[in-house]
């Protein structure tokens, strides 16, 4: 089942959201690192690849030089999820963008709902469009994403990785209780299964309002709602039955290039302390507290968000820990 939105949809970044308290904050100066010296990527600024199952993903990319940063959103987005990032982070960077399958303007087959599949497009992605010593960021499933390309590829083409408010594991278990608020086991997964296979117009925008916050203007959250909308529900049903199972603990640990976790103090989907469960497991990582945002922080504070993840990708957690404290004059923030 294919949802039948396929017409591109408006983007996020024309859309009336408040200015950002950061807007315009310049990261101070650096010495660069061998990433910042990457070549400029021979991809095409809008295309598709195909998978080696045959199925297309779509993906954009934006900015001309710097190291290159892959954004991979969640569950039940898509790529335009970040465009009030996207050319902020590419002053500096080379950004790729896609929809996952199953998700946006990419192919919705009836095959592949599960994380370690994603993982493997993922894979297909970067060896298609020949990138090396890649910066992920992975939002919410997309820091799923990641973990189990980890798992699967050792992190083959990555160089560094940011996680963006994902406990490590969305279930209850015997020695855990700081997963989801909302699919958390049997019975929840269930009720938002019918949820979404009885009214999907209703789960977009109560979901959009769940994860949001306040602040975030009608005309930004319709197209965000939209974005849902292109998905296939069903996909999400059975996607979402295989990623909220899966305990990733124990690849946190074998983790071992440079990460930054990127955490939601008010988010509504994770009590913040099982997000950073994931900065306590990933040797070296930084936690670093967004106080007052969502679970989609990168939309309510855009410029302070891609800031960061522009800082990291260009110079490393040092990087990062320098525009966060040009950021906050605290440093209290950072707090492993």
């Amino acid at each position: 089942m294919e949802n039948g939105t396929n017409s591109r949809s408006a983007s996020l970044a024309g859309s009336s959201l408040p200015p950002s308290p950061h807007n315009g904050t310049t990261i101070p100066a650096s010495t660069p690192t061998a990433a910042a010296s990457t070549p400029r990527v021979d991809v095409p600024p809008v295309g598709n690849i195909t998978t080696n199952d045959g199925v297309t993903l779509h993906y954009e990319r934006f900015g001309s030089h710097g190291p290159v940063v892959c954004l991979i959103h969640g569950w039940s987005g898509s790529r335009h999820y970040w465009d009030l990032n996207t050319r902020i982070i590419a002053r500096t960077c080379q950004v790729i963008t896609y929809d996952l399958r199953h998700h946006g303007e990419s192919d919705k087959p009836a095959v592949g709902f599960h994380v370690a599949r994603l993982a493997a497009d993922l894979h297909n992605l970067l060896r298609g469009l020949n990138l090396e010593n890649v910066t992920v960021v992975g939002a919410s499933m997309g820091a799923a994403i990641i973990w189990s390309y980890f798992e699967l590829f050792a992190g083959d083409r990555i160089s560094q990785a940011v996680f963006v408010d994902q406990a490590p594991l969305q279930n209850i278990a015997i020695d855990w209780k700081a997963g989801s608020t909302g699919c958390y086991d049997t019975a929840s997964l269930t009720r938002l299964q019918c949820r979404l296979l009885t009214d999907f117009k209703g789960f977009a925008k109560d979901n959009a309002l769940f994860c949001a916050g306040p602040g975030i203007a009608p005309d930004a959250m319709k197209v965000l709602e939209n974005e849902t909308l292109r998905a296939n529900p069903v996909a999400l049903a059975a996607l979402m039955a295989d990623h909220t199972a899966l305990d990733w603990r124990p690849v946190l640990q074998q983790i071992k290039i440079p990460c930054i976790n990127i955490i939601g103090r008010r988010s509504a989907v994770f009590p913040w302390w099982g997000v950073e469960e994931v900065g306590r497991l990933v040797p070296g990582c930084k936690n670093f507290f967004f106080e007052e945002e969502n679970h989609w922080m990168y939309l309510q504070q855009p410029s302070k968000f891609s800031a960061l993840v522009a800082a990291f990708a260009t110079d490393g957690t040092v990087g990062a820990e320098k525009a966060w404290t040009h950021l906050h004059p605290s440093i209290s923030e950072i707090v492993h």
